[in-house]
């Protein structure tokens, strides 16, 4: 085990492939003691590599459930294929939580895209295990298919159950027209924006907001590279 102050170990309960395509899976572990952190939070996995120690972040994508921890990652990177090749009962190491892309009081708009859907996918848990009324927040998830729209029955349970939820599946649709429809709706008011994401389709975001009078503290970003 990584000797580093905080470090917890992680065991590989399951894992799931949730497509093909992409090689993007799903896992599950369960940790030496239970998590707490604000759903949208990622924790940093500890690991050496050639005598040096590194660590890698991935976000969770559900609410706070014991001692559960749960990712949604794709093969992308040596330590990504190494986690995705694990068998059950192997154990990695991991420490946290880290991390400011949590959901703020007030409207939102959520701007997710592929396997960036991770922190939102826990955000929506935590609205559905609390049934709690959304106020007035978009979700807007691109991918390059259908196949690609992770945890779509999630966010349609939530459009369904969650007051003020709304779900914008966009496989293979351009963003901006969807974005300009739903912010001309909101008339003068300027609702929290969150973009999560690769950063060539999340700083393009950030900026074309930032041109139509978005404030720095009305962007809540994250880039998975």
């Amino acid at each position: 085990m990584p000797e580093h102050a905080g470090v917890i170990a992680a065991a590989l309960a399951s894992k799931r492939l949730l497509s093909e395509a992409s090689q993007t899976w799903e896992l599950s572990f369960t940790c030496s003691e239970p998590l707490t952190y604000q759903p949208g939070q990622f924790y940093s996995f500890v690991t050496e590599r050639d005598g040096k120690q590194e660590v890698r972040a991935y976000s969770l994508t559900q609410a706070p459930d014991g001692d559960r921890m749960v990712l949604c990652l794709n093969r992308a990177g040596w330590y990504s294929n190494l986690l995705c090749d694990l068998k059950a009962g192997e154990t990695v190491h991991v420490q946290g939580p880290y991390g400011g892309f949590v959901l703020h009081e007030g409207p939102g708009i959520i701007l997710a895209d592929g396997v960036g859907i991770a922190p939102v996918a826990a955000m929506v848990d935590a609205l559905l295990r609390a049934q709690r009324n959304a106020g007035s927040l978009h979700l807007l998830h691109t991918a390059s298919s259908e196949s690609e729209l992770f945890y779509r029955d999630r966010f349609e349970r939530a459009e369904r159950e969650i007051t003020g939820f709304r779900y914008l599946p966009l496989p293979g649709v351009e963003l901006a027209p969807r974005l300009e429809e739903i912010l001309s709706q909101a008339g003068g008011e300027k609702p929290t924006a969150y973009i999560v994401g690769l950063n060539a389709f999340a700083a393009p975001l950030r900026q074309w907001l930032k041109d139509r009078g978005w404030d720095r503290k009305q962007i809540v970003f994250e880039r998975y590279d």
